[in-house]
């Protein structure tokens, strides 16, 4: 069982974006503990192809999101997401190629996982803020 990684300091404060993020979260903690532990090639890959879709769709929402109430870092955060999808695949490809080793573990733990919750803290946050001046500019 992963450790638990999601705590308040990771909410953003829209809770289907929230929500999404601890889904991302816990998946990548199962992969990395998948790993380290020597699971079946099997197990490993039915929570890669969860992530893969998943990441898609979650990206996919929070761009539309953060250009919809006009975030300023809304290119910088379509960007962010192309370097982590590219090193998602990467890290796909390894496991198909090699499967489950130390140095993949490591990867994703650093790539994946340790980028995503500084990714949050950094640039999703500005998403809530956006949302908040986007509700109070509006004329009643």
């Amino acid at each position: 069982m992963p450790n638990t990684i999601w705590n308040e300091s990771l909410e953003i404060g829209i809770p289907t974006i929230d929500l999404q993020h601890k889904q991302l979260i816990e998946q990548m903690s199962l992969l990395v503990d998948a790993m380290r532990e020597n699971r079946a090639n099997s197990e490993i890959s039915k929570i890669i192809n969860f992530l893969e879709k998943y990441i898609d769709l979650h990206f996919g929402f929070e761009e539309q999101c953060m250009e919809s109430y006009r975030c300023p870092v809304a290119c910088q955060n379509k960007e962010a997401h192309k370097k982590f999808v590219k090193n998602f695949r990467e890290i796909k490809a390894q496991f198909d190629r090699e499967g489950s080793s130390l140095s993949l573990v490591l990867k994703v733990n650093q790539s994946l996982l340790d980028w995503f919750l500084n990714h949050i803290r950094k640039i999703d946050t500005q998403l809530a803020r956006s949302l908040v001046c986007d509700i109070h500019e509006k004329p009643s």
